[in-house]
């Protein structure tokens, strides 16, 4: 044992090497059946975006662009939320059966939409879909695995993320270059299909009717009203309106969480957002992440498109670099000892934060070997630390809570997107990203963007620190 850890790394690490295997029998079904909730709306979300141009040439409506992406996501961070409550009510499998029939009825929307307006109302729909599933699969993650097995698994659905960044596009390219946009969509229809016969199969349960509350009509509103606040707040004309845009949709979400703490049944943890309970602290660096990173995937390709003359297919990949690197350092980190969790989890945030510090600088007129140098940064920071930091989460679950835990993870980290990509959009627009691009305009913009998202960055890092000194106090107490 190292001069670095504390006696409970030691039991952890003894402990460690007795854990069951993943790859066994009675692992594969369930392995592959949280992989197919998160890869569904992985692949779904690149798809949608190789296809949309294609579909908005041809129906029109491309002032909406933006909001296939905006609706998109505020309706999936709406089914996050209500997942513990879905869950409670139906059980799991009906809970996740439901939610892949929505992904179907939402597909064949956007394949049969005459308008924007009905492939707005699809995507709207895939995503409450999909933000269900997602968050489904972490609970079954803890439900399903035994929580040392917990970072292998977060390492295999990395690893399906990953694949997802290239099988996305290439399903949605073919689809809608042999046949058509529409095609597209109705391939979207159809992936949920596999992930539900299975979940039929192997979620067996008789539903556990733990929620017998009315349905929290009003706080989803207020939820809802928030984010498209939030949302929408980079679409204003004036710094000034977006950023009372986002204050009044941060008010409406504390509101909703206030009147949620106080209810029986709760969509989220009670612990949530005070910044002393290690739990707490731990949602904090996950949505203080995906925020400083929102810039990322919001202008990125942008940039490497209009100022550096890249294709759109070679400046979507090459601004998928980050989530390519997610998977492979996740993959590499998911059997690493204990005594290595507590440094991988302050680490990743400082490694983003030390990536964004480089887009910022870089992203105008130097080398794009140093630009995808931040950018690989910026998934290792994500990939070393995301998978220890759930796994904390979900064994200090307060009692009572642990499906509202799990569920918070994705729909904060949702939330913090979200913020972050208005955010974003609010400062790229002040720097003048909305109009011709320049050398001037693009250096400026990229300090501006990527600079607060690595300031972000470092809030998470600091907020990181925060948890482990909580983690450690945690477990001395019992042994005192």
């Amino acid at each position: 044992m190292s001069a670095t850890d504390t006696p409970s790394d030691a039991v952890a690490s003894v402990s460690n090497d007795s854990a069951p295997r993943l790859l066994q029998r009675a692992n594969i079904a369930p392995l592959a059946l949280v992989n197919l909730g998160v890869g569904l709306h992985a692949v779904i979300w690149y798809l949608a975006s190789t296809a949309m141009p294609t579909a908005i040439g041809d129906v029109g409506g491309a002032e909406y662009l933006s909001w296939t992406g905006s609706l998109y996501l505020v309706t999936t961070i709406l089914g996050g939320a209500v997942t513990a409550m879905l869950k409670g009510r139906f059980g799991a499998r009906d809970a996740m059966l439901g939610a892949g029939i929505i992904v179907v009825v939402g597909g064949f929307v956007q394949a049969a939409a005459p308008g924007i307006a009905l492939i707005l109302l699809g995507r709207a729909i895939q995503g409450l879909g999909e933000g269900v599933l997602i968050a489904l699969s972490y609970v079954l993650t803890r439900e399903l695995f035994d929580n040392r097995l917990v970072p292998r698994v977060f390492g295999t659905l990395a690893a399906t993320w990953g694949g997802a960044v290239f099988l996305g596009p290439l399903i949605g390219g073919v689809l809608t270059e042999a046949f058509s946009w529409r095609a597209a969509f109705l391939g979207s229809a159809l992936l949920p299909l596999p992930m539900m016969a299975l979940a039929w199969a192997i979620l067996r349960e008789k539903p556990e009717r733990t929620f017998t509350g009315k349905p929290p009509l009003l706080r989803v509103l207020l939820l809802a009203l928030g984010v498209v606040g939030i949302a929408a707040a980079d679409r204003f004309g004036s710094v000034i309106l977006g950023i009372v845009a986002v204050v009044c949709g941060i008010a409406a979400v504390a509101i909703a969480f206030k009147i949620d703490r106080r209810s029986v049944n709760h969509l989220i943890t009670t612990v949530f957002p005070s910044l002393t309970h290690r739990v707490s602290r731990g949602l904090w660096i996950l949505v203080l992440m995906p925020m400083g990173e929102a810039g990322v995937f919001v202008y990125t390709p942008y940039i490497l498109q209009l100022d550096r003359g890249l294709s759109p297919t070679w400046a979507g990949y090459f601004g998928a670099i980050h989530a390519l690197t997610w998977s492979l350092s996740a993959l590499a980190v998911a059997q690493s000892g204990p005594q290595w969790h507590s440094r991988f989890i302050l680490a990743g945030p400082a490694l983003l934060a030390v990536g964004l510090a480089i887009q910022a600088v870089t992203m105008s007129g130097q080398s794009l070997i140093y630009v995808a140098i931040g950018l690989a940064l910026v998934g290792i920071g994500f990939g070393i630390s995301h998978s220890f930091i759930n796994q904390r989460l979900m064994a200090a679950a307060p009692a009572g809570e642990e499906d509202a835990t799990a569920t918070a993870i994705p729909t904060l980290e949702c939330l913090g997107a979200a913020i972050g990509a208005a955010l974003a959009g609010i400062a790229g627009n002040a720097a003048g990203f909305a109009g011709p691009l320049d050398g001037a305009i693009v250096a400026r913009g990229a300090l501006l963007v990527f600079g607060v998202g690595a300031l972000i960055a470092l809030a998470a890092t600091l907020m990181a620190a925060g948890f482990l000194r909580a983690s450690r106090a945690a477990r001395v107490a019992p042994a005192e």
